[in-house]
């Protein structure tokens, strides 16, 4: 009886059922929005790289900037280079290669002394002539070494004990100043004022 059941059912055929209308409809729509969704990232990858190329391209507009690397704008950058001179890097050697240089910061520092630093002290400004006093004052001391080492030994002897003058009168000013004494102050400003002029007379 048991093989009669295996006969029987080994004559039977096993078939998967047919694939209804509405599956393969909804197979059909799954296919089409996944191609969609394909497209529409590699379109927007297309753009973003299209609009980067663009941009990159406007970015990289050629100036001319030699004029301005003649007039020392590299020295920002040689301060960080470690294969120059000390000298070099804190741009001292610039100004003893260019004394016109020199020339040029002690006439803006006379210039400086004369006006802005008059006005603080007219107006009793005293953090803010302080301040100016010794951001001219810091040039002013290199500048005129400069220029002195230029000069022969009996000029430069002369030139360097005007500078110790000068920087005597600049001591009394900064002094008046911290002790806001506006009298004070205004004298040895115009003290201060005659000896670099002093100094200028013996460098030229």
């Amino acid at each position: 009886m048991q093989a009669v059941a295996q006969k029987a059912f080994a004559g039977q055929a096993v078939r998967a059922a047919a694939p209804t209308p509405r599956a393969a409809r909804a197979a059909v729509v799954v296919r089409a929005s996944a191609e969609e969704s394909r497209r529409a990232v590699l379109g927007g990858l297309l753009a973003g790289v299209a609009a980067l190329t663009a941009s990159s391209a406007q970015a990289m507009d050629l100036i001319d900037d030699r004029k301005a690397k003649a007039n020392g704008f590299d020295i920002i950058y040689e301060a960080r280079d470690l294969d120059l001179t000390q000298a070099q890097r804190d741009g001292l050697a610039q100004i003893r290669q260019n004394l016109d240089a020199a020339k040029s910061r002690i006439a803006e520092s006379e210039k400086r002394l004369d006006v802005v630093m008059e006005s603080y002290v007219s107006k009793a400004y005293w953090t803010e002539g302080r301040n100016e006093l010794r951001r001219q004052v810091g040039t002013l001391r290199f500048d005129i070494n400069a220029l002195a080492d230029t000069l022969p030994k009996a000029a430069k002897k002369d030139a360097l004990a005007a500078k110790a003058e000068f920087l005597a009168a600049v001591d009394k000013l900064d002094f008046a100043m911290r002790k806001k004494n506006q009298a004070d102050a205004t004298a040895a400003l115009e003290k201060t004022k005659a000896a670099l002029d002093t100094v200028i007379a013996k460098l030229a």
